[in-house]
């Protein structure tokens, strides 16, 4: 099997997306605020990452975006589809996001995760992002969301990092998505 392919969101990727959405989040986006989006905001860069080939794959095995705040990627979502987690699509998205935010002018990266997320803080931790300050009962169940951001896109160690989690994440997928599973 080929890989999956990583393309820009369409307004029809939703169809796939919302469903997911509400068993990926406590509190998903809605349908208009992706829209909106996807329409109206100059500032947002969204992927999906969709089956290369018409096997018995969902259409989209996942989906993310950013908005470009003057020099700033802030990470807005981040999922894989629930049946694929461990795969390693959300690390292949986040080196694409990250690899789109510098391409768009991007000097650093930052994002909030939820305190109890820790598989996320793992992937995050490893792609360079620190813990850099919560905001108190960010989520609408009152939860703390921790903020993490990044050095400099450009620094070399966050560059090597890229690199390696795309390393990392190719073999991951690789394994997953191959003709024997």
């Amino acid at each position: 099997m080929t890989l999956p392919l990583i393309s820009p969101m369409q307004p029809e990727d939703l169809d796939a997306i919302m469903p997911l959405e509400r068993l990926a989040f406590a509190d998903p986006w809605s349908r208009r605020m992706y829209l909106s989006d996807l329409h109206e905001n100059p500032l947002a860069t969204y992927r999906v990452i969709r089956p290369a080939n018409g096997v018995d794959l969902p259409p989209i095995l996942g989906w993310g975006g950013f908005w470009l705040l003057v020099d700033e990627a802030h990470i807005a979502t981040v999922a894989a589809h629930p049946e694929h987690r461990g795969c390693g699509l959300g690390e292949m998205l986040m080196v694409d996001l990250m690899e789109r935010a510098v391409e768009r002018g991007a000097r650093v990266a930052t994002l909030e995760v939820r305190a109890s997320n820790l598989v996320a803080q793992k992937l995050y931790a490893k792609l360079g992002f620190d813990v850099v300050g919560t905001r108190r009962k960010y989520y609408r169940d009152g939860e703390d969301g921790l903020i993490m951001t990044t050095p400099e896109l450009d620094d070399p160690e966050i560059m090597a990092r890229m690199d390696a989690a795309r390393a990392d994440a190719l073999a991951r997928v690789a394994r997953c998505f191959s003709d024997g599973a």
